[in-house]
């Protein structure tokens, strides 16, 4: 059957063969897709047709994923709800330690999906459909996830940011702490300059991106 490599990740390559996708896949690959069999009765993850050692396939998510994606409240709203979705899903997963990429983060309260951002969304009709790319779950706190999120899909664009932090977090149910949006940006700054497999996000000058962002929230930390 035909290949089609699938554009726009930065990581890895990835193809579409049929109704599934082939990725590379990492140690972790098993742990994850027990994950992804205890999320698919939500019918918005993929799900794992076959794993070889070296390749891993999944289930295909029509749509369009999300580069440039909807800035209306309806998609953020409905962005938070399937985060909470996701991390309730988890709970029968939250002792299993072992076998993710990243060590569990303390205090573990759910399974985290560890990257959920735009770019790992699938959108019809201009709301959120589905998620993808598990790769970096590992357990740990809501926070972690929820942080990402703001930043993502809220510090992401110029706009009314204050207010669509507010409403996403609300959306979760959980509080906006922007110590931890302060953490998450750190982390993924230290990420770009040191880990090996970032060098189109260095080139691409995420790190000055990032940066920014770390002095906008310092600055608005009420």
């Amino acid at each position: 059957m035909d290949e089609e490599l699938l554009t726009g990740g930065g990581l890895n390559q990835v193809f579409r063969v049929g109704d599934a996708v082939r990725r590379p896949a990492g140690p972790w690959a098993p742990r994850v897709h027990e994950l992804l069999r205890r999320l698919a009765p939500l019918g918005i993850a993929p799900v794992p047709l076959g794993l070889d050692g070296e390749h891993e396939l999944l289930s295909y998510l029509p749509g369009d994923v999300g580069h440039v994606f909807p800035s209306d409240d309806a998609s953020l709203v409905e962005s938070a709800r399937m985060l909470r979705r996701l991390h309730d899903a988890t709970a029968g997963l939250v002792d299993v330690l072992d076998g993710w990429q990243h060590p569990a983060r303390e205090p573990v309260e759910v399974v985290l999906h560890g990257d959920f951002a735009p770019y790992n969304t699938v959108y019809r009709d201009g709301l959120p459909v589905g998620v993808f790319d598990f790769d970096s779950a590992h357990p740990g706190p809501r926070w972690w996830d929820v942080s990402w999120a703001v930043v993502q899909f809220v510090l992401g664009l110029p706009h009314d940011r204050e207010r669509r932090t507010r409403l996403f977090c609300e959306t979760y149910g959980i509080e906006y702490e922007p110590e931890h949006v302060l953490v998450r940006l750190d982390d993924m700054v230290r990420t770009i300059r040191e880990h090996p497999a970032f060098v189109l996000q260095r080139r691409e000058g995420h790190v000055d991106h990032y940066l920014g962002l770390i002095r906008y929230v310092q600055a608005n930390r009420a």
